[in-house]
């Protein structure tokens, strides 16, 4: 089965539905690298604060983006031969291959315009799914050590840092708490109160050496500051410190090693689960676009169809 998601789209007579998906989450001490400037694709690499302040990945389009952890963005560069093998082949009929999946993540091929692209698709994130093509991939290729150094230096020495900042917010909030008149009674009213504290006169109590991420705490992790300022005040929660289950990687561990130097990966393959809906609506580009050959069809059991794939290389 070969063709574009335009043909295919034509095929089927049906139109795919854009349904934009929930914002991407705002990263601290974000970096950024281009792979096509053009369509408007980047990797952002940062400290997500959403996710126990962990080194998340973010490979972001114009309508579309895909959260990846670091592990599972050295296991694609550990395939990446395969995967740069098969995406440069001359497309002479529709061959779809599964890379890796794992229980959030799938990677597999398609074709799109004429040519194999690399799908990286979210299990649990509805909409969730980038489109790379074999330049971008080529360009990813060609960062995978300026990645994986960027993610190191986050990993070892900014993320500590950051946990560090988050506990003297944490402890500056409390002090003005215990000068409060009336204390906040409810996460709207806790919210507001942080709003209104000055970043400078915190900043002045952080250790003038460190990197300042205070005004950016402030900005992308009210809502973790809500939270553990309210557990603390409600008795909920005992006043230790917030990174007491976070484990700092060290810069040795092959985790963040780019593929050159490990051993690559094996993985498991499950069954597909399509979510696309579709109606009227034109998509806005190819992240978009719907995947066909992941509908699910009835069969007899003995005759295979479209939805039925060959095993990964």
């Amino acid at each position: 089965m070969a063709g574009s998601i335009t043909d295919n789209a034509a095929i089927y007579k049906k139109t795919f539905t854009y349904v934009p998906p929930t914002p991407p989450s705002e990263l601290i001490d974000s970096t950024n690298y281009t792979l096509n400037f053009v369509k408007r694709k980047f990797i952002h690499i940062g400290i997500d604060p959403t996710d126990m302040f962990r080194v998340a990945v973010h490979i972001i389009t114009p309508s579309r983006y895909v959260k990846i952890s670091t592990e599972f963005l050295k296991r694609i560069f550990s395939l990446m031969g395969n995967i740069l093998s098969f995406i440069l082949e001359q497309p002479a009929k529709y061959k779809r291959t599964i890379f890796l999946e794992t229980e959030n993540l799938k990677l597999f091929s398609m074709m799109y315009s004429g040519e194999n692209s690399l799908v990286i698709e979210s299990k649990i994130h509805d909409g969730c799914r980038i489109l790379l093509n074999r330049m971008e991939l080529i360009r990813l290729h060609y960062l995978e050590w300026c990645i994986f150094e960027t993610i190191v230096r986050k990993s070892t020495i900014m993320h500590p840092i950051v946990l560090k900042q988050f506990n003297i917010f944490t402890n500056y909030i409390n002090g003005e708490l215990s000068k409060a008149e009336s204390l906040p009674r409810t996460s709207e009213e806790m919210t507001t109160f942080i709003k209104n504290i000055r970043d400078d006169h915190i900043i002045a109590s952080s250790p003038k050496h460190d990197v300042n991420f205070i005004s950016q705490l402030k900005m992308y992790a009210l809502e973790q500051l809500t939270e553990h300022c309210m557990q603390q005040w409600n008795g909920e929660m005992s006043p230790k410190s917030f990174d007491r289950n976070l484990t700092i990687i060290s810069p040795t561990s092959p985790t963040y090693l780019p593929s050159s130097i490990t051993k690559g990966d094996t993985f498991d393959i499950h069954n597909e689960k399509p979510y696309y809906s579709f109606d009227g609506m034109l998509s806005f580009d190819e992240n978009d676009g719907p995947d066909f050959f992941n509908i699910q069809t009835v069969s007899d059991g003995n005759q295979a169809t479209y939805a039925m794939f060959p095993r990964p290389l």
